[in-house]
């Protein structure tokens, strides 16, 4: 008797179980979207995306979001539509009980901006991801400019699955841009360049120079090899060079002979 006492309210539980299961379905069913929230985090970078040209994204997709029902209301969809934009890095949407979608954006951080001979141009973040450049949206950056190659050209690489099966394929960036993201970046980093140099170019001999937003000198770097040391080397030169002023009576710094700095008039 004991045990069909307790069949019986088991079966009485799971029956409450799936009836509320059923009833919080068809209020969600029933349930509007009365607030598309955007929130954009930029990343202390320079403003590529507003709320307005991610609404227009949305909208110019076909897809609407106030108003619908929740229900019907495709998240993954969204996050796609979104994370192909490429000024994106990362997006999520949720969608609440309460009726509110939010979108969550992380916008990508400009490094540098890229312009070829055939004035080509496109931006690069800070995880060497190439973008186009919106005239809407102007940032100031270092420019890399002169001889650049392969500007439009993607690089296949296989990288193995962290399991440790299988491959995936990734695109990566041709190898003038690849230095140059590396050069910018190294350039961030350091305190003296980040607010000397304004100019990565590649002249006609294809050795990288440095221009600094100051003086008329010209810093050979030659290419990205021993770079940490170059950097260091022109470190040395400037801060003795301020002491007496003797580095600006130079117009080339040399920095691409190993251990050595070598200047001409």
């Amino acid at each position: 008797m004991k045990r069909i006492v307790n069949i019986i309210i088991i079966i009485l539980l799971a029956s409450g179980v799936i009836f509320l299961f059923v009833f919080a379905n068809q209020k969600q069913n029933e349930i509007h979207c009365k607030e598309f929230v955007i929130n954009i985090d930029y990343n202390n970078a320079p403003q590529l995306i507003t709320k307005s040209t991610i609404k227009r994204q949305i909208t110019d997709a076909g897809i609407r979001v106030k108003g619908e029902h929740i229900a019907t209301i495709k998240a993954k969809k969204l996050q796609k539509i979104l994370s192909n934009n490429p000024y994106i890095k990362r997006a999520t949407i949720s969608v609440g009980v309460n009726g509110i979608v939010t979108a969550n954006i992380l916008q990508r951080k400009p490094l540098v901006r890229v312009i070829d001979q055939e004035s080509n141009q496109c931006l690069i973040d800070h995880d060497g991801y190439r973008m186009p450049v919106n005239p809407d949206f102007p940032v100031r950056l270092v420019l890399a400019s002169g001889n650049v190659r392969n500007l439009k050209q993607n690089v296949l690489d296989t990288v193995r699955n962290e399991s440790g099966r299988g491959y995936t394929v990734i695109k990566t960036l041709p190898s003038d841009l690849n230095k140059i993201h590396k050069i910018a970046l190294k350039l961030e980093k350091d305190t003296l360049t980040s607010a000397l140099i304004e100019q990565i170019y590649f002249n006609d001999k294809r050795e990288i120079e440095l221009v600094p937003k100051m003086g008329d000198q010209s810093i050979i770097l030659g290419d990205t090899v021993s770079l940490d040391e170059k950097l260091k080397n022109l470190h040395v030169f400037y801060s003795k060079g301020m002491k007496n002023f003797a580095w600006n009576n130079y117009k080339v710094i040399n920095l691409k002979y190993k251990n050595q700095v070598v200047c001409s008039k």
